[in-house]
């Protein structure tokens, strides 16, 4: 073969590589738009048929269920690798959500916990976990496209324990300063429901006005 027809199929399979690697980023550009479409899509459809949490207990034999903070395995981070355990907060009421940053019924619910963290945020007696199991990376990576996150005590699950075990995500526990579960929530709901609000109210001895 001469030069001047290698020099040819070499400048073809050169232009052949471009084309398939712009077919590659167009392609992959798209999925991620559709991805991000489908994801939009998905959570205002949420959001239609949300309802407020039901409040309800998990009982074991009838029987409210108390957490035993001497044992409870539960470690986390926050976003600066800060430790933590569970047993740094006994004694307080705690709200306990687990989420994922894929999980589009846990971001459907977000905003309205943006607002009832927001309400109780400068209450001492009350403290709010935001827990994911995925990646530090990818939760931080994460955050800034999400406005309501932003606003939220988020961390990173490092060691769990069986007493949070849950049928799917988002679930969300309520924990009495006497360490007895009192909610265990599983899907989306409403968070900045009037019914909350009073629930909490009435956990934490605050008056209504």
């Amino acid at each position: 073969m001469d030069a001047k027809k290698l020099y040819v199929i070499i400048i073809g399979m050169g232009i052949a590589l471009a084309f398939l690697g712009y077919k590659y980023v167009t392609t992959n550009n798209d999925l991620k738009k559709y991805k991000g479409y489908y994801k939009d899509l998905s959570i205002r459809y949420l959001n239609e048929i949300m309802e407020a949490p039901a409040l309800e207990p998990s009982l074991k034999d009838g029987n409210i269920i108390s957490i035993d903070f001497e044992t409870n395995a539960l470690q986390f981070t926050d976003l600066d690798s800060k430790m933590f355990s569970i047993q740094d907060f006994k004694g307080k009421t705690l709200f306990i959500n687990y989420w994922a940053t894929w999980c589009n019924p846990c971001l459907a619910e977000m905003p309205s916990m943006a607002d009832l963290y927001e309400r109780y945020s400068s209450n001492d007696a009350i403290v709010f976990l935001y827990l994911s199991r995925e990646e530090l990376k990818t939760i931080q990576e994460y955050i800034p496209k999400d406005e309501s996150l932003q606003k939220l005590p988020i961390y990173k699950v490092v060691t769990d324990d069986e007493f949070f075990a849950t049928t799917g995500i988002p679930t969300t526990f309520i924990i009495n300063s006497s360490g007895d579960l009192i909610v265990k929530d599983v899907g989306s709901a409403f968070w900045n429901d009037q019914s909350v609000f009073n629930f909490i109210d009435n956990l934490l001895g605050i008056d209504e006005v």
